[in-house]
């Protein structure tokens, strides 16, 4: 018996609705985080440097630095893969100062929660309503203008 084969309608519009959904709740999760972790600086300070990390302040500092611009490019749709990743990455590491290592069932949910957030910017891209599409859409216009 042979498998029929089922089509799936994808509407465009709703699938970039989405996306953007996506990147803007993930984005302002992480501008969150980010200011969360400037007004507590004493205690993120803190875990750093008991963390053995080198230059704990400075290091701490633009790890907050970094993770308020991924969430500016998410906001955005600037450059959406590259921001989605690094801020998988970059989380990792911020959540892993803030909480000090010590890693409970709480904070793995939210980093999986966070991730499962993140992935379908990662690999899907950014959808029709960031500033990546309207980049693309006028580079392909102006090319195609002959």
């Amino acid at each position: 018996m042979t498998k029929p084969e089922v089509h799936c309608k994808l509407d465009e519009k709703m699938f970039s609705i989405t996306v953007f959904l996506t990147r803007l709740f993930s984005g302002m999760v992480l501008l969150y985080i980010s200011v969360g972790c400037l007004l507590y600086y004493r205690e993120f300070l803190w875990n750093a440097s008991t963390m053995g990390i080198p230059m704990p302040v400075y290091a701490g500092i633009g790890i907050v630095i970094v993770e308020m611009f991924i969430s500016l490019f998410l906001l955005l749709g600037w450059f959406a893969r590259w921001a989605a990743g690094a801020a998988l990455l970059n989380t990792f590491f911020l959540a892993g100062i803030f909480f000090a290592a010590d890693l409970n069932k709480l904070y793995v949910a939210l980093l999986v929660l966070l991730a499962a957030a993140l992935l379908p910017a990662v690999l899907l891209g950014p959808g029709r309503f960031s500033l990546d599409f309207m980049h693309a859409r006028k580079r392909a216009e102006k090319q195609f203008r002959g």
